[in-house]
């Protein structure tokens, strides 16, 4: 089924009148939108895959779903349609120096993309192979489930694992997000998915800031009301306006910027907590728990959402004295002496 690199000499009318075809306009989707779309597993192997469509990339946000798999795995068209781009050109010489991608346009308007097909010969990363079926070409037709390609690592990915970049575009050529509709359809899900790009992230969030923890953060910022745009993983004006709208709401210090205390912050709007706070917590619960010692006239210092040795001695003082159990632990019992 594999081939080095082949390409037919001519397109018949019946293929260009198909490459004309442009489809009924559509309402757009918003980017990043999830959707149910009918589609095959583009990838006929073992494979697996997580959420991976707001992930951080050097170029900027993914966009995509990367389905894992080992070089050579069939790639299988997702739906039926035809063949609008091999390597990014619809020409009928189809540019072996940029192998290997494909772009489907389907029956119904829709676009799926594959990136990083093979381009070695087998048992090799020489880069020298043709990771594109026989008689997969511009204008040709496919049905859903038939073998386009075949898993690889060309292009960008040559220092990563084997693996399909996966698009899904609206007819608007709006992304959308094509994991729910790749699980429904059965891709394997068993790699453990990665932490909270927001919650469980450190660096200092400001405008210009690009990434999946900005998106994670725009999408925290609408689900508490608040106006940050699209989740598209761009921290501009509106994303800092919102941020500073929630700051002042919550009596953080309105500055704009994420850091720790606005992190605890949004997580303790997220998820109020209800686990042990220790020596060594930190978030906005820690917050509360030093303005509360502060104010009962334990003195901690600054409330800054540091669990450390002040904080350790100001909750050992009052346990001692509320006749509870001293073990620097804010479980239940202290936190209801506490009054949190």
């Amino acid at each position: 089924m594999r081939r080095r690199f082949t390409v037919p000499c001519l397109l018949t009318a019946t293929v260009v009148a198909a490459m004309l075809m442009v489809p009924a306009p559509a309402a757009a989707r918003e980017l990043g939108e999830m959707t149910d779309y009918d589609l095959a597993v583009p990838v006929d192997g073992s494979h697996h895959l997580w959420d991976t469509f707001w992930a951080s990339r050097s170029h900027g946000i993914h966009h995509a779903q990367d389905l894992m798999a080992a070089k050579g795995t069939p790639v299988v068209a997702a739906a039926s349609g035809t063949v609008r781009l091999v390597n990014w050109t619809a020409q009928a010489h189809m540019n072996a120096d940029r192998c290997c991608s494909i772009v489907v346009r389907h029956d119904d308007g829709w676009e799926s993309v594959y990136i990083h097909l093979d381009n070695d010969t087998p048992g090799t990363d020489d880069g020298r192979g043709w990771g594109i079926a026989d008689g997969i070409a511009p204008g040709v037709p496919v049905r859903a489930g038939q073998v386009i390609g075949f898993v690889g690592d060309s292009g960008n990915a040559e220092a990563t694992a084997s693996h399909l970049h996966f698009e899904l575009l609206d007819p608007s050529g709006t992304y959308v997000n094509p994991y729910h509709a790749l699980v429904a359809a059965g891709a394997t899900t068993n790699a453990p998915e990665p932490a909270d790009p927001l919650f469980s992230g450190s660096r200092l969030l400001r405008v210009g800031d690009r990434g999946a923890d900005v998106a994670r953060l725009q999408e925290v910022l609408t689900d508490l009301g608040h106006r940050p745009g699209p989740n598209d993983g761009i921290f501009g004006s509106r994303t800092d306006a919102a941020v500073r709208a929630f700051q002042e709401g919550t009596g953080l210090h309105v500055d704009g910027l994420v850091g720790s205390a606005t992190r605890g912050a949004l997580q303790w709007e997220v998820a109020p907590p209800d686990h042990i706070l220790r020596h060594g917590s930190r978030g906005h619960d820690v917050n509360l728990l030093q303005d509360r010692l502060n104010e009962i006239g334990y003195s901690v210092g600054t409330a800054d959402g540091i669990f450390g040795p002040k904080t350790l001695l100001g909750v050992t003082a009052f346990q001692e004295d509320a006749g509870l159990t001293v073990d620097g632990l804010v479980g239940p019992q202290t936190r209801a002496a506490l009054g949190m």
